[in-house]
C-alpha cells in the first residue's frame, strides 16, 4: 500500500492537472500555471469569444479548487460509437450514413446525486461525399473530405432522477470543448492531400480574401441519453451528443470558388484540381463552373459545421457514492470516503 502522503500527493497532482486543463479550454489566449504560449492556430474570432466564457471558466476552476464537492465520487468512463457530421456536404441534421468509428475516455465527478462533471477526451473521424448527398444537385459539385478529430472538453451532466434510487435514468449533457481537425481528400489517382494548405477557396490570395482557417477550434456539445445502473459502481449508458463548432471549414467548404488561374499560379495545379472537381465526372463541361451555380457558390457560410457522437458508455466509479454534507447514504457504504481536502 502506498504511504498516505504519497496518495495525497497523487490526488493533488491529479486535481491540479484537471484545473490546468480546464483553464486552457476556457482561457486559450492566456497562459495558465506553467502553461505554454497560446497556439497560433487560434483564430481572432475565437479570441474575441473568450470574454463571454470567463464566468463559466471561473466557475469550473473554482469548483475544482474548492475541495468541497458534495457527495463526490470519481469515476472512469470509456466510450465507443461513431462520429458523424452535418454541414455543406451533408444537409441532414442527423444521419448514421458514413458514420466513422469514435471512442475516448472521461474522468467523471458527481457534484450532487443528479449533477455530474466530465473531463472528456475523444478521437474519431468524420467523412462526407457529394456522390451520396441527399440533394441531387450537389452531385455535380463532386466534393468530398475526411477529417480526424481529436477533442478535449468539459461537460456538465444533469440526470432526471436521483441516481441512488433510479435504475434507469435519462440525462442531459452540455459543455465546451477544444478540438483539432485537418480535412483531407484523395485525388483521382488515389493520392491523399491535406486541403487546408491548398487554400481551395483562395484564402489569403487577395487583400480582401479571408485568411487560411485554423485547425484548432472550439465546439459546444449538447445532447442526452439514458443511463442503466448495473450495481453501485458500474453503469452503462447510450448517448447522442451534438457539437456545434466555431468553424465552417470542418469539410473545407464554406464560400465561393476562387479564380482557377489565380489559384493555379499561387498554389499549383493540384490546388485548382481539388477545388473544382466537377471535371472528374463523366461528360463534364470544361467551362468554369460546371453546371452548378451562375454565381459560383461552393458552400454556405451562413451555416456552421456540426459533428456529433452516438454510442455506448460504461462508467466505473472508483468509489461508491459516499458522503453528502457529512451524512452517509446508507450503512453499506461505511467504507466510502469523502472528497479529499487539499
Amino acid at each position: 500500500m502506498l504511504p498516505m502522503n504519497h496518495r495525497t500527493w497523487s490526488i493533488d497532482r491529479f486535481i491540479a492537472d484537471l484545473q490546468l486543463f480546464t483553464f486552457r479550454i476556457f482561457f486559450p489566449g492566456h497562459a495558465g500555471p506553467s502553461a505554454p504560449e497560446r497556439s497560433d492556430h487560434l483564430t481572432s474570432a475565437s479570441r474575441r469569444a473568450t470574454p463571454h466564457l470567463l464566468p463559466a471558466g471561473i466557475f469550473f476552476i473554482c469548483l475544482l479548487g474548492s475541495g468541497n464537492l458534495p457527495g463526490q465520487s470519481l469515476g472512469l468512463e470509456p466510450h465507443m460509437g461513431v462520429f458523424n457530421y452535418q454541414g455543406d456536404l451533408r444537409q441532414q441534421v442527423f444521419s448514421l450514413k458514413d458514420g466513422r468509428a469514435a471512442g475516448g475516455l472521461a474522468v467523471t465527478a458527481d457534484l450532487t446525486r443528479r449533477i455530474g462533471l466530465r473531463f472528456l477526451y475523444a478521437l474519431g473521424t468524420v467523412h462526407a461525399d457529394d456522390k451520396y448527398n441527399s440533394e441531387p444537385k450537389y452531385y455535380f459539385r463532386n466534393l468530398n473530405f475526411w477529417s480526424r478529430i481529436s477533442e478535449m472538453g468539459v461537460q456538465l451532466q444533469l440526470q432526471f432522477f436521483n441516481q441512488e434510487k433510479a435504475k434507469i435514468n435519462p440525462f442531459l449533457v452540455g459543455g465546451i470543448a477544444q478540438f483539432d481537425f485537418d480535412p483531407y481528400t484523395f485525388d483521382k489517382d488515389g493520392v491523399r492531400h491535406r486541403l487546408q494548405p491548398l487554400t481551395t477557396e483562395g484564402q489569403g490570395l487577395l487583400p480582401n480574401a479571408p485568411q487560411p482557417y485554423a485547425l484548432r477550434e472550439r465546439s459546444f456539445p449538447m445532447g442526452g441519453g439514458i443511463r442503466f445502473t448495473v450495481n453501485e459502481r458500474l453503469s452503462i449508458s447510450w448517448e447522442i451528443t451534438f457539437r456545434y463548432t466555431q468553424t465552417d471549414y470542418l469539410d473545407d467548404v464554406s464560400t465561393r470558388y476562387p479564380d482557377p488561374a489565380l489559384l493555379t499560379a499561387a498554389r499549383g495545379p493540384k490546388s485548382a484540381e481539388l477545388s473544382f472537381r466537377a471535371l472528374e465526372l463523366p461528360g463534364a463541361n470544361p467551362l468554369f463552373p460546371n453546371g452548378f451555380s451562375s454565381v459560383i457558390v461552393r458552400g454556405n457560410p451562413a451555416n456552421g459545421d456540426w459533428y456529433y457522437f452516438s454510442g455506448v458508455k460504461a462508467r466505473y466509479d472508483l468509489a461508491p457514492l459516499g458522503f453528502r454534507g457529512g451524512e452517509r447514504r446508507s450503512t453499506r457504504h461505511r467504507g466510502s470516503t469523502s472528497c479529499p481536502k487539499w
